[in-house]
């Protein structure tokens, strides 16, 4: 099939950036867009997944255009506009509030699409989880990175040094994004990893692949993810990724 019609075929238009890659590049666009096509179809990931991953990495990194038409795929495949905001919101442990500041285009975006297709005035807010009991004390919060990690990391371990109430404070943020929702905690996980391969963090990276392993996520679904965040950030988000698919699944 023809790129462009690929992309009017999905998004309903033609992207300019693809337009003009068409007009210099025309086989390096059809090249993209083969590999875009391989690597969203349903997986050892669903494509539902793969366009939230997008939707997070884009949202972490404030590019509102590519993060705008994820979210248009990640509806499209199912995904509700709830999953769309615990996504964001998922962003924001490791990307600070400018993840939300971009991201909330991309929630009210899947609101008022939500809202179009469903014939409503207005959209139905799942009802909240129970809220969770509040870590108070120092000693909670080292128990949640002991159960988390096998120990306090060293990021951690600083953070409580010099100012205790930050950590408490930032320890029930984190406990509160990564608690099972409208997202399970792997595809959480699954989010923050392609963020920080998108952003060649391997630290990162290696928290958040653990965190996905140890929540259930086979190295199949790792490395989609790590494919996921090639699309929208080059093969550099490979190269930050691919060893820590070593190993059989557990």
């Amino acid at each position: 099939m023809d790129p462009l019609e690929t992309f009017r075929r999905i998004y309903g238009q033609v992207p300019d950036w693809a337009e003009v890659m068409h007009e210099w590049a025309p086989e390096a666009l059809r090249h993209y867009t083969a590999l875009r096509m391989a690597v969203l179809e349903d997986g050892a990931l669903a494509r539902k997944d793969k366009e939230l991953i997008l939707v997070g990495i884009n949202a972490a990194r404030r590019y509102e255009t590519s993060m705008l038409y994820h979210t248009q795929g990640a509806h499209d495949a199912g995904a509700t506009a709830a999953e769309v905001a615990e996504t964001v919101l998922t962003a924001v442990i490791s990307r600070g509030l400018p993840a939300w500041l971009e991201g909330r285009k991309a929630v009210a975006f899947a609101v008022e699409r939500e809202r179009q297709m469903s014939g409503q005035t207005t959209v139905v807010a799942p009802s909240p989880a129970p809220a969770q009991r509040q870590m108070t004390t120092v000693e909670e919060c080292e128990a949640y990175y002991r159960h988390a990690f096998g120990d306090i990391p060293g990021w951690a371990s600083l953070m409580r040094d010099v100012q205790p109430d930050i950590f408490i404070s930032y320890t029930n943020l984190r406990s509160a994004c990564l608690r099972p929702g409208t997202l399970s905690p792997k595809v959480k996980e699954l989010v923050l990893t392609g963020i920080n391969a998108a952003e060649r963090y391997p630290l990162g990276v290696e928290i958040h692949a653990r965190g996905a392993l140890e929540k259930g996520a086979t190295r199949a679904e790792l490395a989609e993810c790590l494919l996921t965040a090639v699309l929208t950030a080059g093969i550099p988000a490979w190269f930050t990724g691919y060893s820590f698919l070593a190993g059989p699944d557990a």
